[in-house]
């Protein structure tokens, strides 16, 4: 027969690994979504330096 008190702290331990697997798979989901908008953001968008040289560029050919 199954003592009552250990079923329950199994079904405790086994509730919060469950608990700790979904956090933490639910967390990589979010980095990852993250870190592809901030490459989308950085792909369209132009580099600090390349928008100074676009602007010297600009500035050259005006003259």
């Amino acid at each position: 027969m199954i003592d009552p008190t250990s079923f329950g702290t199994a079904l405790t331990t086994l509730a919060v690994i469950a608990t700790m697997v979904i956090a933490f798979g639910l967390a990589i989901l979010s980095d990852m979504a993250m870190r592809r908008r901030e490459d989308r953001a950085a792909a369209s968008s132009p580099r600090p330096h390349e928008a100074a040289a676009s602007t010297r560029d600009a500035a050259a050919r005006a003259r």
